[in-house]
């Protein structure tokens, strides 16, 4: 593990997340906002709230090497009003063995097992993909509702660059921010876990070129530690599709299958069934 990655990004992190938090949210309720020049709460406030010391927060935030305990980083998350996702990042980024994850090893291809599971999902979409968010195997029922992922671009299996570089993605997901924005803040975990592992830092660097939005909301260090935003799909051929996604670990294999339930109460299971049976005698004709 980098340590001065993951400092760097605690730092970042401890800072956008201090800087949301306006003093009312915090429970400050005679500020004078009209003098203040500090977008959120100042680091004394911080300091003084979590009960810690303005330098030993200063020099918390900035990065430096210093020790901390679990009982701090409880009243940090306390303070900054982190969700469950954002706290476990926090205790992963300050070095916390309550919250050590090892790193992901390099997986060359996918067994045969999750590969065949996955064609057994034939009336809705389904794939598996790694840690990287790179999909391995996928139904024929996915590629008709998400497109080909036959490609050979080094990242076109990658469900992040297809979701932020592919122009066609704006106009199939009508709630594609939202959506965009879940799926990047799903990896950040996934990332700061990895920084001794170069291929995360060269992807993102490629993402954030190549789509202004990655660049932004990357910088707003967001963090979800589950995929669970439901996808709401505009299909050129079936028409609106509301899927939500049921993700199962794989044990073992640091694997992720996403099976897509339709919805069954606006039409979207009747729809995709349609779908289904053309694309079936697609390729039987």
């Amino acid at each position: 593990m980098g340590i001065d990655q993951r400092r760097a990004e605690l730092s970042q992190f401890l800072r956008t997340r201090r800087l949301r938090l306006s003093p009312k949210q915090a429970g400050l309720q005679n500020v004078d906002l009209s003098r203040r020049r500090t977008k959120g709460l100042r680091r004394e406030e911080v300091a003084t709230l979590a009960g810690i010391s303005l330098p030993w927060y200063t020099q918390l935030e900035q990065g430096r090497d210093i020790h901390v305990s679990d009982q701090v980083l409880e009243s940090l998350a306390r303070v900054l009003r982190l969700d469950a996702d954002e706290r476990k990042h926090l205790f992963f980024l300050a070095g916390s063995r309550q919250d050590l994850a090892k790193p992901v090893d390099e997986l060359q291809d996918i067994p045969a097992s999750p590969r065949y599971m996955v064609d057994q999902f034939s009336a809705v979409p389904a794939y598996v993909y790694d840690e990287k968010m790179n999909v391995l195997a996928w139904n024929r029922l996915a590629e008709a509702v998400f497109g080909s992922f036959d490609t050979a671009h080094p990242y076109g299996r990658n469900l992040l660059w297809r979701m932020f570089t592919l122009p066609s993605r704006r106009s199939l997901y009508p709630e594609w921010e939202s959506l965009a924005k879940s799926m990047l803040d799903h990896f950040r975990p996934m990332y700061v876990r990895n920084l001794d592992n170069p291929w995360y830092k060269d992807f993102i660097d490629e993402l954030k070129a190549g789509s202004p939005e990655a660049a932004e909301w990357w910088d707003h260090h967001g963090v979800q530690c589950t995929q669970r935003h439901p996808y709401v799909v505009a299909h050129p051929e079936a028409g609106r599709l509301h899927l939500d996604p049921q993700i199962m670990h794989i044990e073992d294999q640091k694997l992720y299958l996403n099976v897509f339930v339709p919805n069954l109460n606006d039409g979207s299971d009747r729809r995709l069934a349609v779908l289904n049976e053309r694309d079936v005698a697609k390729v039987r004709s």
